[in-house]
């Protein structure tokens, strides 16, 4: 135990705070902050997002979500990067689309691979004592609230309830998270009626992800109306070293926002130093940014309209982000802000803030999702990667270098095939082998990345057992006691129950 312990210290340090509740994240050569209400890297409540080293990166991040209704009415909710005006607060939704008391959901909840290892090792043993993260993941739920709140593998009853005592475990796809629940409709007076999940995801020691930390939001509509242009918008605020003077620029093909520090602080010696965000799913319709001002075409969104405009490319006015120049007074359409040479419709043309001669300074940037459809009782997921890059010579092509370094570990991982839940809705799960024996190993394929709860019924729909998922291999166990004849297995997730046919042939 004191190895296992001595293990999370060093990777992992997880601190939290009451007012706001808040947890750190240290792992590699990143630390950044998420709170209860998923407002990501609040220098307020703990420490932006910095380097091991100290140096600051940005000044709070979140998101931005916004629909169009039936009778025209936008509305939209948001975290804002400048201030503590926010329009989420902690807590789930009830299942009717009432918001708790904030003050009962003041809290986050970290856990690390190496505690979820040692309770699954040591849960059966007398004397054992599950640590304080297993025992307060809120796995599941009652009513008002949804049964599963946030993703575990329910190990031995398999019954959907979080049962820590009897060998259950929170789900996670990284070495270490902190995982936040929060609304928009407590602090918000034309809410959506979103649930949003929010995870930040830490990584043990590997080069290529040593300097990234990866966001997931995960959005549940509990408002009782579906929405058919749902947007999520990511917004950061930049913030490299001790001056606020930075540029701003768009990695088109990797999906990326990013800031580059102007070298000629002398902080920093010459070098490139970025902070980046990529979209991992889905594709980025836009990029964006606005300034800290009163301007009425660029600067700070006032009213929902201007958050709208702004998460679809367009100004306050609703005028195009144009080519050239600062964005506003061109005449060719673009899509996204200062992409270099690297917006294939524009061909070789460089539009940079260096080449339009801006001066550096702060930035504050969007990354624009598609539209999309969410329907009453859907949930969809976003994941973003925050990175950095420092390096000793000025050339921008190394952080499309640096993303494709991170997708390439990612993707060993497992971790890029994430997609929203109405896909995951679609996916057909399948077993192998089929037909197969009583007492054998089934291989399952497309499992979802969400925990999956698998029942073993006969064709009338009679429950016979319910069946442990392996998630490290993705096997199941059938009992040795089945007669041959053709069966039913049940696959549900909180989106979704599928159904496969299994003949048992025993020779």
């Amino acid at each position: 135990m004191r190895t296992a312990v001595l293990y999370m210290a060093l990777f992992m340090s997880i601190r939290l705070e009451a007012q706001p509740g808040t947890g750190v994240l240290r792992a590699n050569n990143l630390e950044g902050s998420v709170a209860s209400n998923g407002l990501l890297f609040d220098s307020a409540g703990t420490a932006m997002l910095r380097t091991k080293a100290g140096m600051v990166l940005a000044n709070r991040a979140g998101i931005w979500i916004s629909a169009r209704e039936t009778s025209g009415n936008i509305i939209v909710s948001t975290h804002d990067v400048l201030g503590t005006s926010h329009e989420f607060s902690p807590g789930p939704l009830e299942l009717s689309g009432i918001a708790p008391d904030p003050s009962l959901w003041n809290r986050v909840y970290p856990i690390s691979k190496t505690e979820i290892d040692f309770h699954k090792a040591n849960y059966k043993k007398d004397g054992y004592t599950a640590s304080a993260n297993i025992l307060n993941w809120p796995g599941s739920s009652d009513p008002p609230y949804a049964k599963i709140l946030a993703p575990f593998v329910d190990f031995q009853v398999n019954n959907q309830k979080y049962e820590p005592l009897s060998g259950d475990y929170p789900y996670i796809v990284s070495d270490a998270m902190i995982y936040s629940i929060s609304n928009d409709r407590y602090s918000n007076s034309d809410p959506m009626g979103i649930e949003v999940h929010t995870s930040l995801f830490g990584f043990a020691k590997d080069s290529a992800l040593e300097n990234c930390i990866l966001a997931r939001y995960t959005v549940h509509n509990r408002s009782g109306k579906d929405y058919s242009n749902f947007r999520l918008s990511s917004v950061i605020n930049f913030r490299i070293g001790n001056t606020e003077n930075e540029f701003l620029g768009t990695d088109v093909s990797h999906k990326t926002l990013f800031a580059v520090n102007d070298t000629g602080e002398a902080t920093f010696s010459n070098k490139l130093v970025s902070m980046g965000c990529m979209l991992l799913n889905g594709r980025i319709s836009s990029t964006m940014y606005f300034n800290n001002n009163s301007d009425p075409i660029s600067g700070r969104p006032v009213s929902d309209q201007d958050y709208y405009f702004l998460m679809q490319g367009r100004w306050k006015s609703g005028k195009q982000l144009t080519y050239f120049g600062n964005g506003v007074d061109g005449s060719i359409p673009a899509r996204y802000i200062y992409p270099y040479t690297s917006d294939a419709s524009h061909g070789d043309t460089l539009w940079s803030e260096e080449s339009t001669l801006n001066l550096p300074g702060s930035r504050f940037g969007l990354v624009n999702t598609d539209s999309t459809v969410l329907k009453n009782g859907e949930a969809k997921k976003y994941d973003f990667v925050y990175f950095f890059v420092e390096k000793n010579n000025y050339n921008v092509k190394q952080i499309g270098d640096f993303c494709s370094k991170i997708k390439g570990a990612l993707a060993s991982k497992n971790l890029l095939k994430t997609r929203s839940e109405d896909d995951v809705r679609r996916r057909v799960i399948s077993c192998f082998p089929n037909p197969a024996e009583s007492g054998e190993k089934l291989g399952i394929l497309n499992a979802p990345e969400t925990a999956l709860y698998i029942r073993l019924l006969t064709m009338d729909g009679k429950e016979i057992c319910k069946l442990d998922l392996d998630i490290n291999n993705n096997l199941i166990n059938l009992p040795l006691y089945l007669n041959s004849g053709l069966y039913m297995i049940e696959f549900k997730t909180l989106n979704m129950t599928q159904y496969n046919k299994l003949l048992i042939n025993n020779h």
